[in-house]
């Protein structure tokens, strides 16, 4: 690395290192979408297996940043929000490959809701990585993909809530609670769509002043 580089930073390193990270990311909420149109149970535990690799190479990507953050004093925007932008990142691909771990492990089958809440998460994170890859050029346009990522959070909200709704008294208690934790894992890897947003909103705030 350059002394350059060290002391003010690339301007473009750092939204190119989340995107990478928001890239890795969309590819693990891409293999839970495979993994319950998958039908059968080899091709589960092979897409299991490379959800799981996949995530692993999400956390790579965090690292990076990371190490790359710590070797730079000044950076083309706040230290924190990059670190807390990457984190909530990497919440949703944790979020996202538990998701499938929850699934097997609760020997659950996905239904139409689950179906409609990992598209939605998939649509979401690929509005932050739009968002992203123009956040030093646009602003506006990155503002613009954050807003369309937090509508995608709020869709999902009321998925959950449909999702919890739909129980009847006659269902089985166990399987009421195992479904509903699936659906609170969703859930709350929205809910860092949701805070990832919110910090694009604050960097293109500052950026302004």
């Amino acid at each position: 690395m350059r002394w350059r580089d060290i002391l003010t930073g690339s301007s473009d390193s750092f939204p190119q290192l989340l995107s990478r990270q928001l890239e890795e990311t969309l590819a693990v909420v891409e293999a839970v979408l495979e993994y319950i149109a998958a039908e059968e149970r080899d091709d589960r535990e092979r897409i299991a297996e490379e959800a799981g690799e996949q995530e692993h190479r999400a956390d790579a990507a965090r690292l990076e940043l990371m190490e790359r953050l710590s070797q730079t004093f000044v950076t083309p925007f706040d230290r924190e929000d990059i670190n807390e932008l990457s984190r909530a990142i990497d919440d949703i691909a944790d979020y996202a490959e538990n998701t499938i771990k929850e699934i097997r492990l609760y020997e659950v089958e996905p239904d139409q809701f689950i179906r409609d809440m990992v598209r939605t998460l998939y649509d979401a994170v690929q509005a932050l990585a739009e968002a992203v890859a123009v956040i030093n050029q646009d602003g506006l346009a990155a503002n613009r993909g954050a807003m369309v990522a937090k509508s995608f959070e709020n869709k999902m909200e009321g998925l959950y809530r449909k999702a919890i709704a739909h129980f009847s008294p006659e269902t089985p208690v166990h399987y009421l609670i195992k479904m509903r934790e699936v659906y609170r894992h969703l859930s709350n890897a929205a809910d860092r769509v949701d805070l990832a947003a919110n910090v694009i909103n604050s960097i293109v705030v500052k950026q302004n002043l």
